[in-house]
């Protein structure tokens, strides 16, 4: 039985552990893992960034630089050779969704499609009411900042973010690779702080159909570990009621531990394993 990883970060991501890579590989071998993906935040679009008016340290440091590129990959060719007889390790990335900048996604993961071995893809970044687009996941004052009419009726923001997941999934990567949908209730990273109410029942409509067009497309989903650890969320992304939903229809899981440090590779997969499907 496979036991996988689908979901890592590395130095390259400026929100986590300055670790190098080989320390995530000889942590998760030594975890037991046979199959780990690296799946770095992809840079993100040149444009996107001059028009950014966010925090200037959430549009620095939520991804890889495009100069850094070139680096990252080497790194992962490199780690694959050294530890081959030990683990089978592929090169990803976790793709930023934005609905605006879909042409410029669209021509990175052609250039890349060669050397991908599968991606994530996820939501990070919303419009609010005024049209700026933000971040919801970096620090919970941005999300109030920005989203502060949403955060008052939080089923707003939630359809917002679902119909940002829907677009995603809809998006033509291109790619003849796996593609899993990355941690599709982290929306509700800061629901303790901001107290945010349970879903509606038209949300819970909403992720049925975001489930259906999963299962369509023959992606994956990201059943990601972080949210156990994050002091206002502890949940995975998603809770197990909705990837139960997604198991029984047919959706592959695939565990992430979403690690960007060593220590978190692994966290809550013994929870999480009865529902992962893994591949024999």
């Amino acid at each position: 039985m496979i036991k996988k990883d689908g979901h890592t970060h590395t130095q390259f991501s400026h929100h986590g552990s300055t670790e190098q890579l080989d320390m995530y590989i000889e942590r998760a071998i030594d975890l037991g893992f046979t199959e780990y993906v690296v799946t770095e935040h992809a840079p993100l679009p040149q444009q996107f960034l001059e028009e950014f008016v966010g925090p200037d340290d959430a549009r620095d440091n939520s991804a890889m630089a495009i100069d850094e590129l070139t680096f990252y990959k080497s790194e992962v060719e490199r780690v694959k050779e050294k530890f081959k007889d030990k683990i089978n390790i592929k090169s990803g990335f976790e793709v930023d969704y934005l609905k605006v900048y879909e042409t410029d996604i669209h021509s990175f993961l052609q250039r890349e499609s060669n050397w991908i071995d599968e991606i994530v893809l996820s939501v990070h970044f919303l419009p609010n009411n005024e049209g700026n687009v933000a971040p919801i996941d970096y620090e919970p004052d941005t999300l109030s900042a920005y989203f502060s009419d949403e955060c008052r009726n939080p089923q707003i923001l939630f359809k917002r973010y679902y119909d940002a997941v829907i677009q995603s999934v809809n998006f033509d990567t291109g790619l003849k690779v796996p593609v899993r949908i990355g941690h599709i209730t982290l929306i509700r990273k800061y629901q303790k702080l901001l107290h945010l109410p349970k879903f509606d029942e038209s949300i819970k409509q909403q992720i049925t159909e975001l489930l259906a067009i999963i299962k369509q497309k023959n992606y994956q989903l990201d059943f990601n570990a972080a949210g156990f650890s994050k002091p206002y969320n502890g949940e995975s992304y998603p809770t197990f009621d909705i990837a139960e939903q997604a198991k029984k229809i047919g959706i592959e899981l695939v565990y992430g531990s979403d690690a960007h440090e060593v220590n978190a590779l692994g966290l809550y997969y013994d929870e999480m394993k009865e529902l992962i499907v893994d591949k024999k």
